[in-house]
């Protein structure tokens, strides 16, 4: 005979299923669509053959940035779904945190580039491998990044940081933006949550730090803000060095 707890939660699971399902559809939907977009835009550039500073060559790369935003953000809306209705594991293997760094400022180059930000890398010297899993923390740090590159104001600059601290390996992005006040930094890792005064920022739908929060506690992790007025803000994370410390399991 079923335990009647379990029979509360079966339907709750159907639907959870069913609204993974739907989203997966809807995210495969939208990205061929947006491939598309993409691939046209960027063989209309070289069919242009446009200087990067001319006004068509702008409004292209606008196009470039809110496609990639929206392809974003349909993999962050399919991979909370995905954590939230049954949970994953992580691929650990041991990774090299610089290498994942460099692909990540590899990757956002054009955008920092075209924003005509700087873009400062500080990184500690003989830094340990870590224990994790490589594409997620790659996910983490290129969605901190990307939210710097869209807060720092044109010409504004952008650190990344890297060390060692307590048996942890850190990772800072700071930007040169706006501030963060008190009463909103607790609420931001929230899913859905979006900052008041921001609505001018192309921000997703709030599911971006929710994300981040998911995977780098699944690491056994901690990732947080530091903002204050005039300052600009200081997304962090923190992974554990080694394998003293078991990742925390999302499965229900």
């Amino acid at each position: 005979m079923k335990n009647p707890a379990n029979l509360e939660r079966e339907p709750s699971s159907a639907r959870a299923r069913q609204t993974l399902e739907l989203i997966s559809f809807l995210t495969h939907e939208f990205k061929t669509t947006l491939t598309s977009i993409i691939t046209s835009a960027g063989l209309l550039v070289e069919e242009l053959a446009l200087s990067p500073d001319d006004t068509k060559a702008k409004l292209i790369s606008n196009i470039l940035a809110s496609a990639h935003n929206l392809e974003a953000r349909a993999s962050e809306l399919l991979n909370l779904t995905k954590l939230e209705a049954e949970g994953f594991h992580l691929e650990l293997e041991p990774v090299d945190t610089n290498t994942i760094v460099y692909s990540v400022v590899d990757q956002l180059s054009p955008i920092v580039h075209s924003r005509d930000q700087s873009l400062t890398l500080n990184l500690a010297p003989r830094l340990p491998t870590i224990i994790a899993d490589s594409l997620r923390v790659e996910q983490i740090l290129l969605n901190l990044l990307s939210n710097a590159t869209k807060f720092t104001p044109q010409g504004g600059s952008i650190s990344l940081t890297v060390n060692r601290q307590n048996g942890y390996i850190v990772i800072e992005v700071q930007d040169s933006g706006p501030s963060i006040p008190l009463e909103e930094q607790h609420k931001i890792f929230q899913p859905y949550y979006q900052l008041k005064g921001d609505k001018e920022h192309i921000l997703g739908i709030g599911l971006g730090l929710a994300l981040c929060k998911h995977l780098v506690e699944l690491h056994a992790g901690k990732i947080w803000v530091a903002s204050e007025p005039g300052k600009g803000s200081t997304f962090a994370f923190s992974l554990p060095l080694g394998t003293s410390q078991e990742p925390v399991s999302n499965s229900q």
